[in-house]
């Protein structure tokens, strides 16, 4: 069952004949999400650990930069997402108070030098409220570089349309492609306008049934620099509640990144990376060795810390 929240743009993109089609699996409801398994959280990253001002929308979690959650309305419902909870709450946008608070903390902390805005996806603001947001924090809060992440490219790329002028003050944009057949001549239209923007780059999850195969990730990269964009991180699914169907064991998913070694460019290879459980950070899996213990654990040590920390991974029975 479709989300009916899917944009019929995208909705158009999915092979309705395939129940295994991979664009498909990504925003259709499966019985399995309602399997919460042992390890699994709604907020698998720590957010509101590190959640600073009042609202909770801006979250500090390394040193130099900060998150802000603009807004949770986002033009569909990602069956994996992590921030679950967040999405088509009732909370709506940031509030001029909330962006206030938001200069306020960040003035007093002058070793923040980025904001990352996200959501929800920051696109379903108007283009004027976008730029709002981005004057005030680069010429109150002394921010010198803004990113955005955004699925819209994906999802609706009409929304794409004229905002040269936002991509011109953003300097960083991340689109969230996640298969090969989602770099449609309309995503190529959009990523155009986006390269406003000076870096233009995509994140990805690998996704059990949707991209999991060194072809898959190969195929992608490849979509993704046809259309000006350079991959950035391809992220391991997080702990978050029902979507261990969309886990690959960790060896695997280490496999098809190493495979990829010859087979593209450095610069078309995206870096592996887990977010470790419980706010602890980002680690990059991709280049670094990480071993299997006997109990099939693997130990992980987060950025800024010399702590060591043991990971499970929680998958799906079939998986």
């Amino acid at each position: 069952m479709l989300c009916e929240k899917t944009t019929s743009y995208y909705t158009s993109l999915i092979d309705s004949g395939d129940p295994s089609d991979p664009l498909g699996r990504m925003v259709s409801f499966s019985e399995e999400e309602t399997n919460v398994r042992p390890g699994e959280s709604d907020d698998p990253i720590g957010d509101r650990l590190h959640g600073r001002c009042a609202s909770g929308r801006l979250i500090h979690r390394y040193p130099d930069r900060v998150l802000l959650l603009v807004t949770d309305r986002c033009p569909a419902h990602c069956r994996f997402c992590f921030r679950k909870r967040l999405v088509g709450n009732g909370r709506s946008d940031i509030s001029d108070e909330e962006l206030d608070q938001t200069i306020g903390y960040i003035a007093a902390n002058p070793n923040i030098t980025e904001v990352v805005l996200s959501g929800g996806d920051p696109l379903s603001l108007s283009n004027e409220r976008l730029t709002e947001i981005i004057e005030a924090l680069k010429d109150n809060a002394g921010i010198h570089s803004i990113r955005i992440h955004t699925r819209y490219p994906v999802y609706d790329p009409e929304r794409c349309n004229g905002i040269s002028d936002v991509a011109s003050r953003t300097d960083v944009f991340v689109v969230h492609v996640n298969h090969a057949r989602e770099i449609t001549p309309e995503f190529h239209r959009a990523a155009k306008t986006l390269r406003a923007s000076p870096m233009l780059l995509n994140q990805s999850v690998l996704l059990k049934g949707v991209n999991d195969s060194l072809h898959e990730i190969e195929a992608l990269s490849r979509g993704l620099f046809s259309a000006g964009v350079l991959p950035y991180y391809l992220h391991y699914p997080d702990v978050a509640p029902g979507i261990a169907h969309f886990r690959i064991p960790l060896e695997e998913a280490m496999r098809i990144i190493t495979s990829l070694q010859g087979r593209l460019p450095g610069y078309l290879i995206p870096r592996l990376v887990l977010d470790i459980p419980g706010g602890r950070g980002k680690v990059v899996l991709s280049g670094n060795p990480v071993s299997r213990f006997s109990d099939g654990s693997y130990r992980l040590k987060p950025p800024f810390s010399e702590e060591v920390i043991v990971y499970e991974e929680v998958l799906s029975d079939s998986g």
